[in-house]
């Protein structure tokens, strides 16, 4: 039987320093575990020999002036990510102030559009009013016109900006400032007489007012900052627009019912356009923002279902445009009345859509602030880590560095003799059953219902020996067995024991393969035949080695036999019919029984001849089979059938 052990040597508490000799200095290695420099890695004992040979922008870590830099290098590693920390809390600070200010901004172009919305739906009332005042269906006493002097007056004040631009102070010296305006305002409602002005004349006049303050509206969305709320920007402005556009249909509307019609083509064409204009702005808004359509669907929910039935057939009349109609004082009321309540559900979604809006921006900012008051301590907290840490990777760099060569160095020797150790451990039992011995874990039997058994022994193995040198069957011996690992390794097959010149092979355990441990056994037995074919003894040329192989298939028991020296061992009848197997077969040839035969039979794909019935010790008569080939398998046996073998061990030269 074959023999392994290994040594473990032990390296602890291995320490240097420096030492003065003759005006050099040198690394004194004298209380080193280390015993002999020759166990240590190349590396480290070019340093310890030649502390000071180092190359160009490099230092001996060993030394004083090496530490220092090594140190220098580990400060400055832990100083650049502690400052990106402290660069990356101010910019996410600035970040975070940035998206507060933007917020502001869209906050105070919300409040001005808000202003604005309610300023437009003022003066469009006032206008409509006025050009109802003038027309024929208007009533002679102007109070229900000035009930609406006081609401305008009321927007106008509430309006907290007013940027106006040097054009339009130009053009417009009464947009100057607000009081301007309103004095404007004043002395056109003192004038307004239904002998001296038109319809048109005051329709034109409101509507020139409102285009201002449209065009104030759209600068004052387009230079805020807040990208994140553009969408809901541009459909609160589409929306503003409309009830704007929806205000001067009302009152062309209104124009064409009392007239019977509109007295210019022009006029048609212009209420055309509003009409379009409008209907299209209040679509697009609800495109841009879903808001829009349920705060909408909330307005009219409560309001007769034939309410925009009644609008959109009077509509119907307008756009048809027939000039034989007569003037109709109860339908332009009606009109008027209809289209004063869409344009009040339009204003009133336009504020609540816009109060939506600031308590959405309110939240975010306080959000931003309750942020930066966190980024503010994050930085300060920085700030004053800074040196603090500095200061611990200071001492601890210290420290490790005067641990780190006996530690790298223990450490590296401790994995090379755990791997070596584990390497011998896994040649001597399964991984699974090592595995659980370390963990110290009982290993207790197992038993296998179906696993596959493999002897083999080399011919005439006594008499090479009692011709031989004991080296010289080593040599022999550990030839083959280089060559069996080498093969056994491509296959599902774990190698239980050699003795001298017998191999105990399994298949099937310690893991399970299933209904595969049969083919898996005789095709490595098949690859073993055909590459020993191939194998000479060492010290004897044209002298082929030849093995005698036999298998058998059933069930068994495995386990770990003792504690000292542990082994795995296989014990049952199956353990003993595949060992007389080997007895009784011939050199190069595998035998087996008929228990294998019909495993093998089940797999498919091999070729089995008869043996016959013959007497097996122990056994009686037993029914066995020669296993010659696999299908697809490019290895083939030499054929020695032609030859007669005696069973007793002799030395015969193989013909191939």
């Amino acid at each position: 039987m074959m023999s392994r052990s290994a040594a473990v040597a032990a390296i602890t508490n291995a320490s240097y320093r420096d030492v003065e000799a003759n005006g050099r200095r040198r690394v004194d290695n004298s209380k080193s575990s280390f015993g002999s420099l020759s166990q240590v890695d190349e590396k480290v004992r070019t340093l310890l020999l030649h502390p000071n040979d180092i190359g160009r922008c490099k230092e001996n870590s060993l030394t004083h002036k090496g530490k220092r830099i090594q140190l220098a290098k580990m400060l400055l590693l832990t100083l650049v990510p502690v400052l990106s920390l402290a660069v990356l809390a101010v910019l996410d600070l600035h970040g975070i102030a940035y998206g507060n200010s933007v917020d502001i901004q869209v906050r105070n172009v919300i409040r001005f559009s808000r202003d604005i919305g309610v300023l437009l739906s003022r003066l469009q009332r006032e206008r409509d009013m006025t050009a109802l005042y003038i027309s024929v269906i208007g009533p002679e006493n102007k109070a229900y016109l000035t009930e609406t002097y006081p609401l305008t007056d009321s927007a106008l004040e509430e309006l907290r900006e007013w940027p106006v631009k040097n054009n339009i102070l130009r053009a417009l010296p009464h947009f100057r400032k607000k009081e301007d305006f309103s004095r404007h305002l004043a002395i056109h409602r003192a004038s307004i007489d239904k002998s001296n002005t038109t319809v048109y004349d005051e329709i034109y006049f409101y509507t020139d007012a409102i285009q201002i303050f449209i065009d104030w509206l759209y600068e004052s969305v387009g230079n805020s900052k807040g990208t994140g709320l553009w969408q809901t920007l541009v459909a609160y402005q589409f929306l503003i627009v409309s009830n704007v556009d929806t205000g001067i249909e009302r009152t062309l509307g209104s124009v064409f019912f009392s007239r019977g019609g509109f007295d210019r083509y022009d006029d048609y064409v212009w209420y055309l356009e509003k009409y379009n204009v409008g209907r299209t702005n209040f679509k697009a808004s609800k495109k841009y923002s879903t808001l829009i359509d349920s705060l909408y669907t909330e307005q009219v929910k409560n309001l007769d279902e034939n309410f925009t039935q009644t609008i959109d057939e009077m509509r119907l009349v307008i756009l048809n445009n027939d000039d034989g109609r007569e003037p109709d004082f109860d339908d332009a009321a009606e009109w008027f009345d209809s289209m004063t309540v869409y344009i009040d559900i339009l204003a009133n979604v336009q504020k609540n859509m816009a109060d939506e809006i600031l308590i959405k921006l309110e939240n975010e900012l306080k959000n931003d602030i309750e942020a930066i008051s966190v980024s503010i301590f994050l930085v300060i907290v920085v700030i004053i880590l800074c040196p603090l840490t500095l200061q611990a990777i200071w001492t601890l760099t210290t420290d490790i560095q005067n641990y780190a060569l006996t530690l790298a160095a223990q450490t590296k020797a401790f994995n090379r003799e755990k791997k070596r150790s584990n390497w011998l451990l896994y040649s001597m039992l399964p991984k699974t059953v090592a595995e659980q011995l370390m963990r110290h874990e009982e290993v207790k039997g197992e038993f296998y219902d179906q696993a596959t058994i493999f002897f083999s022994e080399i011919v005439g193995f006594d008499r090479l020996c009692a011709e031989s040198t004991p080296m010289q069957v080593v040599e022999m011996l550990n030839k083959l067995y280089l060559l069996l690992d080498s093969r056994i390794e491509l296959y599902d097959v774990y190698k239980v024991e050699t003795i001298n010149e017998t191999c105990m092979l399994a298949s099937g355990l310690p893991e399970r393969n299933g209904n595969k441990h049969a083919g898996e056994l005789a095709t490595a037995a098949l690859d073993l035949l055909y590459h020993i074919s191939f194998l000479e003894v060492p010290h004897r040329s044209f002298t082929k080695i030849k093995l005698r192989i036999g298998m058998h298939t059933g069930p068994l028991v495995a386990g770990v036999v003792g504690i000292k020296m542990p082994r795995y061992c296989l014990f049952g009848d199956t353990v003993n019919t595949a060992s007389r197997m080997q007895t009784n077969s011939l050199p190069s040839r595998v035998h087996v029984t008929y228990d294998t035969y019909l495993a093998l039979l089940d797999l498919g794909g091999y070729t089995l001849v008869k043996r016959g019935e013959i007497e097996i010790k122990g056994k009686g008569t037993m029914s066995t089979y020669w296993l010659t080939d696999r299908d697809n398998f490019n290895q083939h046996i030499p054929d020695m059938s032609h030859l007669t073998f005696n069973l007793e061990p002799t030395d015969r030269k193989s013909v191939v």
